[in-house]
């Protein structure tokens, strides 16, 4: 009996010394905080706009185009000149009136052909317009126009008038004739006559190429 007295005095003496060893409690700690699970993000989300001000502070100005205020000169345009050379018309001369130089056999060469150049060897017809500006007739049975001197190169050397001129009357007198067969100028001198009488200075001139 003392026994199991004495056995459970040292057991409540043994609890006594360790409850007596335990740490005293102190104050309620702190409540443990609570996870945002928004706040990773908005750290980030600041730390980038953080960075990026940063970012555009430490780049250089942007140069700024500013228009130029010049107005711009207008484009010349070239105006071409064209120059017409009109050919000058060669008009026949006035008919001289009847009977001015008092004589019975005169002439008046109105217009002389060819006027453009000939080809070497080239055939052609040579030819004189001419008025009877004479106090008489040119009858046409006693009448004929000749070759008289200078360059020849005319075919036949005389024609007979094909018909009689009265006075104030003007008449064609064709000559066949061919180019020379070297490139030059040359010059051929013919008359009309009739009878003995010899007048009318009759010149043709051409251009051989």
């Amino acid at each position: 009996m003392f026994w199991r007295r004495h056995r459970t005095i040292s057991l409540l003496a043994a609890m006594g010394l360790m409850l007596a060893c335990l740490p005293t409690l102190g104050p309620a700690s702190a409540p443990i905080p609570t996870f945002d699970a928004n706040a990773p993000l908005t750290a980030i989300v600041l730390t980038a706009g953080a960075a990026a001000t940063q970012t555009a502070a430490n780049q250089p100005p942007t140069a700024t185009l500013i228009p130029s205020t010049n107005t711009p000169l207008p484009t010349l345009t070239a105006t071409p000149t064209f120059l017409f050379a009109l050919p000058t018309p060669s008009l026949p001369p006035t008919q001289i009136p009847l009977g001015v130089s008092g004589r019975k056999y005169e002439c008046q060469v109105l217009k002389t052909e060819p006027g453009f150049a000939i080809p070497v060897s080239q055939a052609f017809i040579g030819k004189w317009l001419i008025a009877n500006i004479g106090t008489s007739e040119w009858d046409g049975n006693n009448a004929d126009y000749h070759y008289l001197e200078g360059d020849k190169f005319h075919l036949q050397s005389a024609y007979d008038f094909s018909v009689s001129v009265a006075p104030g009357v003007t008449v064609e007198l064709p000559v066949d004739m061919q180019a020379p067969s070297t490139p030059g100028t040359y010059t051929s001198h013919w008359r009309i006559r009739i009878g003995k009488n010899d007048f009318c200075p009759l010149e043709i001139t051409i251009t051989v190429v």
